[in-house]
């Protein structure tokens, strides 16, 4: 397994450079094998960099999960049995998983633009990079049926740009291409909760442009064609407490800079909503129900159980459900809590302390 070991985390990442790991997380609370470096005081993850194409252009890539568990040990990814049922969810690619030429593509052009009001909730809302119709972060080869989990996370023969991201997502903070066979990526981690105990994971795409631009992720329309069995509870907060045992996504806009632009300086500062996710990685990677796939189930507290001290944070799906069949939980506009019309790619990382 590669280490990877940089002397001063502020000088290199003032440099754009790769973080150094400053408090690395012990190797036995890191889930994903491929991972080189994962610091939650730095609030970053770096990982193996892949060089494909798409369209004929040069792009980079990572992989963090596969549904063939022999793939999973014999390359360093999360084994995700769920994926088989991604269906016309995934794109086909062609080459081998090192040099995938993907049939879709991402482009990291336009700005992202998140602007909050004085409660912290969301005003405007534009991704910062877009897939086209035929992009997914979940793949196959051709005549096979091994899906990888492999998001296109920077494109052009040198991407460099980690102020503005115009050719790297914006969760990218460091980015080194010199070497190919050795290109690595820093990208900012998400924090949220799974059976109650903290983990550590990254958001990469999303099938609608609101989650894709709260999370500094990739809106990839063609994950809306997913098969539901490829996809697992994921429940976010719209709003909520926002003091110091906050949740939800004006809690993040107003504490942890959700509308700020990641990057070498502020990574370490940046927040997250705290999202409950349902399930996490068996201790030895064997089967279970984990993917990196997630239905989204948007929560909002209701007046009374704001008004009357009742909104607090939780960590784990049965909590919640539960605060809804209190009547304490509702859907944002209201409704009865449930899960949306949206998916995200999160996969996991690590856990902070316990394993979930």
């Amino acid at each position: 397994m590669h280490r990877l070991t940089i002397l001063s985390l502020a000088a290199t990442l003032a440099a754009g450079t790769l973080p150094a790991a400053a408090a690395p997380l012990p190797r036995a609370n890191v889930v994903l094998p491929s991972a080189l470096a994962v610091d939650l005081a730095a609030n970053t993850v770096t990982l193996p960099l892949y060089r494909g194409t798409a369209r004929g252009k040069t792009v980079w890539y990572v992989k963090t999960d596969v549904s063939d568990q022999t793939v999973a040990k014999a390359q360093g990814l999360l084994y995700s049995p769920a994926l088989a049922s991604v269906g016309d969810g995934a794109q086909v690619v062609s080459g081998d998983a090192s040099s995938f030429a993907f049939t879709g593509g991402v482009d990291f052009a336009p700005e992202r633009v998140l602007t909050a009001g004085a409660d912290g909730a969301p005003t405007v809302a534009k991704p910062g990079s877009v897939g086209d119709a035929d992009y997914s972060p979940f793949v196959h080869q051709k005549g096979s049926n091994v899906i990888y989990n492999a998001p296109i996370v920077a494109s052009g023969d040198h991407p460099s740009d980690i102020a503005h991201h115009t050719d790297t997502l914006d969760r990218v903070v460091a980015i080194d291409t010199s070497d190919p066979k050795r290109a690595r990526v820093a990208l900012v981690l998400a924090r949220g909760f799974t059976n109650n105990r903290p983990i550590a994971y990254i958001s990469t795409d999303a099938s609608d442009a609101g989650p894709a631009a709260i999370e500094r992720s990739t809106y990839a329309p063609h994950l809306a064609k997913a098969g539901h069995g490829a996809a697992i509870p994921i429940y976010v907060f719209f709003n909520g407490n926002t003091g110091a045992q906050g949740q939800g996504i004006p809690f993040a806009a107003l504490t942890g800079k959700l509308t700020a632009d990641a990057s070498a300086a502020n990574a370490a500062s940046l927040g997250s909503p705290l999202n409950i996710q349902a399930t996490f990685p068996t201790a030895n990677n064997g089967p279970s129900g984990y993917s990196p796939l997630w239905d989204v189930s948007p929560a909002a507290w209701t007046a009374a159980a704001l008004k009357g001290g009742k909104a607090h944070r939780l960590g784990d799906i049965d909590a919640v459900d539960d605060a809804a069949k209190a009547g304490l939980v509702t859907a944002p506009d209201g409704k009865p809590f449930g899960a949306a019309p949206i998916v995200v790619n999160c996969p996991v990382v690590a856990f902070a302390t316990t394993r979930p």
